[in-house]
């Protein structure tokens, strides 16, 4: 075979070219389809990363919203039984005075009895 680019050129070397440009081809093809599966691989794991992430976001915002309004209607409950509490405290009070002295005496000396004991523990 001659090389008909090139006349007088020797058979051999132009034997030696094309399987040489061929390998060139065939490993810049290699390369492209290896970047290009690279390139799929990224951009679907980018997708699927990024919806995890919305799932994720949104998981959140609804567990948010649960506990903010858990919280909220505690909050209310709780500061209406305190509320109902302070009320009932005051009419014993009032209707009770004596008694409700004698139990402010009793409650302040059981709690000196505990903290003077506690300190008590402490110092031996």
């Amino acid at each position: 075979m001659a090389d008909t680019t090139n006349p007088g050129a020797p058979e051999n070397v132009e034997m030696t070219r094309e399987p040489e440009a061929e390998g060139v081809v065939s490993a810049r093809d290699r390369f492209q389809n290896r970047y290009r599966r690279v390139t799929d691989d990224v951009r679907r794991g980018a997708e699927r990363a990024s919806a995890e992430i919305r799932r994720g976001t949104e998981t959140a915002r609804q567990t948010y919203e649960e506990v903010s309004e858990n919280a909220r209607q505690t909050y209310t409950r709780v500061r209406s039984e305190a509320g109902n509490v302070s009320r009932e405290v005051t009419l014993f009070v009032r209707d009770n005075p004596g008694k409700a002295v004698a139990i402010a005496a009793g409650v302040g000396f059981l709690l000196g009895l505990l903290v003077r004991r506690g300190r008590g523990d402490d110092e031996m």
